[in-house]
């Protein structure tokens, strides 16, 4: 069983309700969205996705190999995170690209599938190693590696083989995916390793959907990684409040990113994805118009920014925005308005500023971190833009956004995301509520003895300066040396 430490004790205390756990993570839902979503319809890793991207946010591993890639969803999870997180790994992909017994066989099409995908998006830091696991073992120094992934050879042998061959490759404090830990027909014996592996190693944890993944860490952590915390606990409510969390956002991507035929012959060919329309709609004098809309053109799938030239007297009110023309999720990571003039900044989604938007037409605003995600049902995304009173002259607008077109999600996912996120915003109110009394009131307490002090200095001062402490000083020194005794 995992060890508990002292720090972990006081995460797990007192967490025996659920609905108390769910409170004391304060964790808000996901919002990673994959571009590699469950390519050729295989779907055995699609819902841990969101844990492998928050993972790896969390531990910022400088090195990440993973031994099995196959279609490569789960690797180009890892590679799309380090990509918009920013954390600077190096990823591996090991893999002959010939198939196996579990997995099937299959020719050249895949490795030039997932060879062509590398290429478009993570070729400055991403490599594909095409070998055996054996021979790829020489190319990385023992202790280097903070995060592995073994999807190899599903029998008890091979798995075994695998982690014990590349358990001395792992830092100290470095993390182990095991994928396929669950079934237990025909020749799999994930399980059966994953079971020594609990008795040996002190900080495991398991998800149980998705045919299993086992997580365990070699050695200890000396870094700050909360998550880890949390998994690594020991309470069994807080593991189940965990799991639930991210089988949750693996329901709600199924609903917005449910593949299509049309999605198949894209992940058959990733260097043809679709075309997409992205209007901007100035306020003039009469009103929005199609006649003097600003129309950019950007591809799906891929991180772009455009920029729009607006003359003057454009904003004569809100800037209206449509990010797309077909049902879809946006993400969108700035948002900017400046003078053509000067280059002045006149406002920009930064911060708080991102709640001035609003959304109409299809769209709908789902909770994210940093941006703004919008998930649109139909072919009428709309973002309206505050008023800039500051706006004068010709402007530039700078957006830089992803569209991924998705069918409809379903509404009752939406509905629950939003209360989720309500019920987020009400509990960080009231500890805001309670931190700002609590301000309040030590402050208050600290200028009450403040002005307690000033006054009694103030008594004093005046004493000291009236004329009969003058005179009567000879008398204090004789008693101050009477009572400190004869000199020696």
């Amino acid at each position: 069983m995992p060890n508990t430490s002292t720090g972990e004790e006081s995460v797990a205390q007192n967490l025996r309700d659920p609905k108390a756990v769910a409170s004391a993570l304060g964790l808000r839902m996901p919002n990673f969205v994959p571009r590699r979503y469950k390519p050729n319809n295989i779907t055995s890793w699609s819902g841990h996705l969101a844990f492998a991207s928050e993972l790896i946010q969390a531990i910022q591993p400088e090195i990440i190999v993973e031994l099995g890639t196959h279609w490569g969803e789960a690797y180009f999870t890892f590679c799309q995170t380090v990509e918009e997180s920013r954390t600077g790994s190096l990823c591996y992909a090991v893999d002959h690209w010939q198939g196996d017994e579990h997995a099937g066989h299959y020719g050249e099409e895949v490795y030039e599938n997932v060879r062509l995908h590398n290429e478009r998006f993570y070729r400055q830091f991403s490599y594909l190693l095409r070998m055996s696991f054996d021979d790829a073992l020489p190319q990385f120094a023992d202790n280097s590696i903070g995060l592995l992934h073994v999807d190899g050879f599903h029998t008890y042998e091979a798995a075994a083989h695998d982690f014990h061959t590349w358990l001395p490759k792992v830092k100290d404090g470095g993390i182990i995916l095991l994928h396929d830990i669950c079934p237990k027909h025909e020749s799999f014996g994930v399980w059966r390793l994953w079971d020594k592996i609990k008795a040996e190693f002190p900080n495991t944890f398991e998800f149980h959907h998705g045919w299993g993944l086992g997580v365990v860490q070699r050695g200890h952590r000396d870094a700050d990684a909360p998550l880890l915390d949390y998994l690594f606990s020991g309470s069994a409510p807080l593991a189940e409040e965990i799991r639930r969390r991210y089988i949750i956002y693996a329901s709600h991507l199924e609903n917005l990113l449910k593949p299509t035929e049309t999605d198949y012959q894209a992940s058959q060919n990733p260097q043809a994805p679709n075309e997409v329309r992205v209007q901007v709609f100035p306020f003039g004098p009469n009103g929005y118009s199609e006649e003097t809309s600003l129309l950019r053109k950007t591809m799906t799938g891929i991180w772009d920014t455009l920029e729009f030239e607006l003359p003057q007297g454009s904003l004569e009110g809100p800037l209206r925005i449509d990010p797309s023309h077909e049902p879809s999720l946006v993400q969108i990571h700035e948002i900017s308005l400046s003078s053509r003039a000067t280059g002045e900044e006149l406002w920009n989604i930064a911060g708080a500023r991102k709640n001035e938007v609003k959304v109409d037409g299809t769209a709908t605003l789902l909770p994210s971190g940093d941006g703004l995600l919008i998930s649109s049902s139909g072919d009428d995304p709309q973002m309206v833009l505050p008023v800039v009173t500051s706006a004068q002259g010709a402007l530039k607008l700078r957006l830089q956004l992803r569209v991924l077109p998705t069918p409809a999600p379903a509404p009752e996912v939406v509905n629950g995301v939003h209360q989720n996120a309500q019920q987020q915003s009400a509990r960080l109110t009231d500890e805001l509520t309670r931190a700002n009394a609590e301000t309040a009131q030590a402050y208050a307490a600290q200028r009450t003895a403040e002005a307690r002090l000033r006054e009694e200095q103030g008594i004093r001062g005046g004493m000291e300066r009236s004329f009969s402490w003058r005179v009567t000083a000879p008398i204090r020194s004789l008693m101050a040396r009477l009572r400190s005794g004869p000199r020696r």
